[in-house]
Formats: structure tokens, sequence, C-alpha cells
């Protein structure tokens, strides 16, 4: 997938304005002070060997994910569903995992497993003092997944086992379990109001929202609601598609499509990013093409560029406008048998340090053109994140950027030197 870059027209008449504003007025000087002010440094509380919430990794892995164990492509973790096996991967590869803890209720069948949740507790609480000793698990998983939250015996197992799992452990670690696709913010305030992380499926293609990608600013959206209802401590994550064939006069579009989910989530709030799956299974021969497009995106959130920490301990801020100037600037979402608009571009505007960063995708299936708005009218240095080398100084407050459908950019802004 191509990225854009600063446009000849754009740099032209950066030079200009910034001939007419080789002195800067005292008011451009103190707003442009303003827009720089270093962010506080909010991972400086966190254990930089942890995982988080409890430390400064951001969570990058996947389901059943031998192929997680690539820690140079900036996976973290190791995800659902193993136990031990967890365990001994993680500690060859030097990475974190998640841990397993379930029993067999059988709730969808008509004989579901009757037990006290003294008897829950206990059988819980054995499952986890096996583990607590090692520091490779980051999270516990438990199952049964998908627990319905109208059905007693159901939200009461999930209730008792969770806090059974928090008693046990010393070290406190977060508890998570898979909620389905199509669950909105009511029915995940139920089940997040007993859990630590927040995360649903977001299969954009196998829900029937392949051609409606702002879907994934929904469940982000979901999730944060949910949490804000019931549990605020809560973090939520994404869940992205990877085990659905395409057709295949639409294998090409597999980049931009992995690319514009990961990167909507992470500016609509995600924490963390758990692909569902990393099974190479039968009759699924796309399953390389996407690997290949999540690592490229893990390359940039848990690698070099440092995305991950921008996302979770950057400032977001709101001084910075995106405004379409050609192409559609909303686009349609109906899921549920309800209909909801949205801007075409969904944006991040985030200080982390001392530089503040714009991430920008479109989620519309035509191009597009934008204008970046609200930078201080001082020479700004505008660097390309996806585009080795492409750096540009504006001063004139804006500039403008072509973006492809489904098109992902991000920017690192910073004063420039003069």
């Amino acid at each position: 997938m191509s990225h854009c870059t600063l446009s000849p027209t754009t740099l032209a008449l950066a030079a200009v304005a910034l001939a007419a504003l080789s002195g800067c007025t005292p008011m451009a000087e103190r707003a442009a002070t303003r827009f720089f002010r270093p962010a506080p440094d909010h991972a400086a509380k966190y254990d930089a060997a942890k995982l988080y919430p409890q430390g400064r990794i951001f969570p990058l892995g996947m389901f059943a994910g031998k192929g997680a164990r690539d820690k140079p492509n900036g996976y973290t973790m190791l995800g659902p569903y193993g136990r031990e096996e967890n365990v001994a991967d993680a500690r060859e590869h030097g990475l974190t995992c998640t841990y397993t803890i379930s029993l067999p209720m059988k709730f969808h069948s008509k004989q579901p497993l009757k037990l006290t949740p003294a008897q829950i507790r206990e059988k819980i609480a054995e499952q986890v003092r096996k583990a607590a000793g090692n520091p490779e698990v980051a999270w516990w998983y438990l199952k049964p997944e998908e627990l319905r939250y109208w059905r007693k015996n159901e939200i009461e197992y999930l209730q008792v086992a969770a806090q059974a799992i928090r008693d046990t452990d010393p070290l406190k670690r977060p508890v998570w379990m898979y909620d389905p696709g199509h669950r909105a913010a009511d029915g995940l305030a139920h089940t997040v109001r007993h859990l630590d992380i927040c995360g649903k499926g977001m299969y954009t293609n196998y829900s029937g929202m392949r051609d409606s990608r702002i879907w994934v600013r929904w469940t982000i959206e979901q999730e944060i609601e949910a949490i804000r209802r019931a549990n605020p401590s809560a973090v939520p994550i994404a869940v992205p598609e990877m085990f659905q064939q395409s057709p295949d006069e639409l294998l090409p579009m597999i980049p931009r499509w992995v690319r514009h989910d990961v990167y909507l989530s992470l500016v609509a709030g995600a924490k963390g990013i758990i692909v569902f799956s990393g099974w190479a299974r039968p009759k699924f021969p796309a399953y390389q093409a996407y690997y290949d497009a999540f690592a490229a995106c893990a390359r940039e959130i848990g690698g070099p560029l440092g995305l991950g920490q921008v996302f979770l301990f950057g400032e977001r801020r709101d001084d910075l406008r995106v405004r379409v100037l050609d192409g559609p600037r909303h686009v349609t979402m109906t899921f549920h048998k309800q209909t909801r608009d949205y801007p075409s571009v969904s944006f991040l505007d985030v200080a982390f340090g001392r530089a503040r960063y714009l991430f920008v995708v479109n989620s519309a299936n035509e191009a597009l053109r934008m204008r970046i708005e609200g930078l201080p009218r001082t020479p700004v240095a505008v660097e390309d994140l996806f585009t080795p080398g492409s750096r540009a100084t504006v001063a004139e407050g804006n500039f403008e950027q072509m973006l492809e459908a489904l098109e992902v950019n991000a920017f690192r802004l910073t004063p420039a030197r003069r």
C-alpha cells in the first residue's frame, strides 16, 4: 500500500510562508510555545518490563498465535488459548502471554454443569495457584467465552470465577473474557463489570461490514461506553479478523483492510490489539497475506517508531482540525437495523514528550483531499511517519493531503529549526 507524502504545492506554499515569517511575532511565538508544551510523562508510574495495563509494553498478539512468537515484528504477547505451552513459548522467545482459566460448564447444553459458587471458586483458584508463579503470564483469559449476561447461571459464573482469579493471584493480573462481535455497549456493560479487559470481536468482513469499515470505530466506542458505565478502570482492546478467505479479486485489498482496521481502532481508543487468529487454518490460503499485513502494523506499533507508547500514554489534545475539501465528508453504517453517520476521516491529535502526533484514517471507499488546520503560524517540521525521509516545514498554520480509499497516515510535528 502506498502512503501519501507532502505535495509539491504544499512545499511551495510553505516556502513562501516561511519567507514571509522570517521574523515571527511574539504572539505567534507564544502560540507555538503553547502548542508544543511538553506532555506529562504518563508512563513514568508503569513498570517498563510488564505488559499494559500493569506496565508500559503495548499488548500486541494473536489468538493461538504461533506467529506472534516473531518478536522482531513487534509482537509482545502470546494470546489465548494456551496454558503451559503459552508459558513455555513466551519464556523461550522473551514474550508475555495469556493463560487460560476455565471450567467445562456446558452452558449451551441441556445439562450444564451445576456447581455451587464455592465449588467454582475452589476449582478456579486451584488453576490459578498452579500458574501464578510464572512471570510470563500477563493476563488471565477466562472461559467459557461469550457468556450470556441475561442467563443467571452464566453471569454468576463470570462474577465468581473472575473474583476467584483476583483473590488467588498475588500479582492481581487482569482478567479478560471474549465477548461476541454483535454485542453493543448495553450488553458489554454487564460483562465488563466483572472484567479488567474489554475486547469483543471486530471481524469486519465476517460481520458483513466489509464496505462499511467505520464499524471498527463503532466497535471500540461500544467498549469505551460500556467501560464508562460499569467499570472505569477496565481497558478496551481491539480483536480484528484473520480467518475468512476473501474472493480472489479482493485479495489485493488485505493490506489496506488490515491497516485501516488496526489504526482506526487505536484512534478510537483501543489500548491493545489481539488478532483472531494466528492459526493457519485449512481453506485459508490468504493466511500469509493477512499475517504480513498485521506484522507490518506491529513493527510500527511495537518497533522503533514506538507508536504503541504514543497510543497508550500520549495526552489527547483538541487544537488540530481535519477538514475534508474534496471527496466524501461522511460515511454511513447500518448495523442491528440502525443507521448511523460518521465523519469519513477519523483522527487523533496527541502530544507525547515534546512532539505532537496526528493520526488520520479515511474510512471512505474513495479518495479524498483534506486540510489539517490549527498548527501555530511559526515554522513547524512535519514528518510523514509511514514514508521514511518525508519531511517538510510549514508555517501557514495548515497543510493539505490526499488520502486514498481506506488510507491511514501519521505525522510527527515538531518546532522547525531556524
